[in-house]
């Protein structure tokens, strides 16, 4: 059974830049670029074991950033249907165990010295506290990618007892932590004002846990996918040592990647590592971390071997037979194989046990079991020695950065590729189409687009035919973080348009959107024409055809929006409309930070490019 594999790596901080940083705009953020054969070839070679006191030393350091540069290269590659080199050279190295030994180290790091130093190294650099404890995530979701082949869990061999182990845990902290303190949901700029350095840094890593955590749900289904290929022990550690399904059925119940938004009510869910509303039509489609906790129960449940050694109590039965209710159309729809599973479970109620089972091993009194050595082995060497070695990072590695030290630490983080649909233009020469985004960006918003249609729709009946709507913004100081950016909407004849665009560009606009209609069998919705004024947008580009919209963008014809506008209690909007200038504002905020109000809110990124003078 397979699922539609679209890798993602996490939203904070993917990959490493490639490439030197452009002198001419030194805070321009660097762009991740794909890795040559050569360079992964060239990393994986010299990927080598770190001691615990060397997390965060200038070695570890070149060591992470190599790590999120074969991480954001294999994510690539995986999206992109590409020869994914970057696992295969992890394979043919034998280097998959120390990932796992690398991720078993930050774990102990984070659990027995981060509580240790925290509070002392708030006050430093972000860059500085963030990337050992962002460390864990970059290798959890590099095996994620190199675990969904089987070859990768043929070559990890027993190292994967204590990848198993380590799932383990992370389970049991989604299971032990109430939903509502997984991920702490910022409902306005204030609220994150007040916090100090401590609590920032307290965020950002529970966060951060929190993005491992999903990805270990996937790396458990990758594992229980290949369970075959690899040593026995790591069966006998999912269904014996750790019972695995005690823990997938109550996560699948308690549903951790799936929230209500405290500020606007909506249901949202966690995919592709960022949290997103979901749409009315779009409620039945399953989670992808749901479909990958489904899958899991799957492959233990209906698989032989498994059904063997799982030795069903009545405790054990009840807690399978829960998932009989969650299993219907709507699911089975998306998971077809989940029908067998079903049959199965009924089955089981019947009998009360599995049906087709082959006999389990043979009793014995002599019991052989690989124990998780390395975390074991960790533990074991530095026992009592945490304090010590927290003192020692905090005399040399965890201590004031220099200017050259900043700068490399900011190297580390890259925005990726995709976020672009071009490259961005640099400085010198690409004022104008930065403008020209920060512009499109305003147009783009909800309450914009609903604004313009109502002042169209106002005088639809009494306007010239070659009537457009101008967007622009009034003198004002650039808005800061939490502020409002003031706009303003005229009516202009395309003569009076101080833009460069013909009569045949403008119409072609609203021709586009009709043919578009036509094809997909609807009626042409009813549409105006809205230009950015050229003095403002640096472009003549941004002339365009907006479809008539309500509020809540639903379609409407003008006269449905005047008739809105003329009920009572409406007269003040209604007189608004009827100027010949009408005056709006916008939220500014940034993209973490949801308007209060439940609607969109213009990013504080674009604001500086929209050329507002003061």
């Amino acid at each position: 059974v397979e699922v539609q594999r679209e890798h993602m790596a996490p939203s904070d901080g993917d990959g490493g830049g490639h490439g030197a940083r452009d002198p001419l705009d030194e805070e321009f953020m660097p762009i991740f670029e794909d890795l040559t054969p050569f360079e992964v070839e060239h990393f994986v070679s010299e990927l080598e074991e770190f001691k615990l006191e060397e997390v965060g030393t200038s070695k570890w350091l070149t060591h992470h950033e190599r790590v999120e540069k074969l991480n954001g290269t294999a994510h690539s590659q995986a999206k992109e249907g590409l020869d994914e080199y970057v696992v295969d050279q992890f394979n043919t190295l034998e280097k998959v165990p120390l990932l796992i030994y690398d991720l078993m180290l930050i774990e102990v790091w984070k659990e027995r010295i981060w509580p240790l130093v925290n509070a002392k190294i708030a006050h430093l650099s972000s860059l500085r506290t963030y990337i050992p404890v962002y460390h864990e995530a970059s290798v959890a979701n590099l095996l994620e990618v190199c675990l969904f082949h089987r070859t990768s869990c043929e070559e990890a061999g027993d190292a994967l007892v204590d990848l198993v182990d380590y799932c383990v845990r992370k389970l049991r902290y989604l299971l032990s932590t109430p939903n509502e303190k997984l991920v702490h949901q910022v409902t306005s700029a204030k609220e994150v004002a007040e916090w100090d350095n401590l609590r920032n840094l307290e965020e950002q890593f529970r966060e951060c846990e929190f993005q491992v955590c999903m990805c270990v749900i996937s790396i458990l289904r990758f594992l229980t996918d290949h369970r075959v290929a690899m040593p026995l022990a790591v069966t006998t550690r999912l269904l014996e040592t750790h019972d695995v399904l005690q823990l997938l059925v109550p996560l699948m119940e308690k549903a951790p990647w799936v929230r209500k938004n405290r500020v606007n009510g909506r249901i949202e869910k966690f995919e592709d590592h960022k949290w997103e509303p979901v749409e009315a039509d779009d409620e039945g489609r399953l989670p992808k971390l749901h479909t990958q906790v489904w899958l899991c129960i799957y492959n233990l449940v209906m698989d032989g071997e498994c059904r063997a050694r799982y030795e069903l109590t009545s405790f054990r039965r009840e807690n399978l037979l829960r998932l009989r209710r969650y299993i219907n159309e709507v699911v089975v729809d998306q998971l077809p194989p989940l029908t067998n599973l079903h049959r199965t479970l009924e089955e089981l109620a019947i009998s009360g046990a599995f049906t087709g089972a082959g006999a389990g091993p043979p009793p014995t009194p002599f019991v052989v079991e690989l124990v998780a050595e390395v975390r074991e082995m960790l533990i074991r060497v530095y026992e009592g020695r945490w304090q010590e070695v927290a003192d020692q990072q905090l005399r040399e590695v965890l201590v004031k950065e220099t200017p050259e030290e900043m700068k490399r630490l900011n190297n580390m983080i890259s925005l990726p590729k995709d976020i672009f649909d071009e490259p961005p233009s640099r400085p010198g020469g690409g004022t104008a189409s930065l403008r020209a985004a920060a512009w499109q960006a305003v147009v783009s918003l909800l309450l914009v687009r609903s604004t313009a249609s109502f002042f169209a729709a106002v005088g639809a009946n009494t306007s010239p035919s070659d009537e457009v709507v101008v967007l622009s913004a009034p003198p004002q100081p650039v808005p800061e973080l939490g502020g409002r950016l003031r706009l303003e909407l005229c009516r202009k004849s395309r003569s009076e348009l101080a833009i460069s665009a013909s009569a045949d560009a403008l119409a072609a606009c609203s021709a586009a959107a009709a043919e578009e209609a036509s094809a997909a069998g609807k009626a042409p919705p009813q549409a105006f024409l809205l230009a950015v004024d050229s003095s403002v947008a640096g472009t003549a580009a941004l002339v365009q055809s907006i479809p008539f919209i309500s509020s809540k963008g639903s379609a409407k014809t003008p006269q449905q929006l005047r008739q809105l506008l003329e009920k009572p209690g409406r007269e003040e909007l209604l007189a608004m409309y009827e100027a010949k200038v009408a005056e709006f504002s916008v939220p500014v905020t940034n993209s973490i930070i949801v308007d209060a109000s439940g609607g969109e809110v213009l990013d504080v990124a674009h604001v500086g490019c929209l050329g507002l003078d003061s």
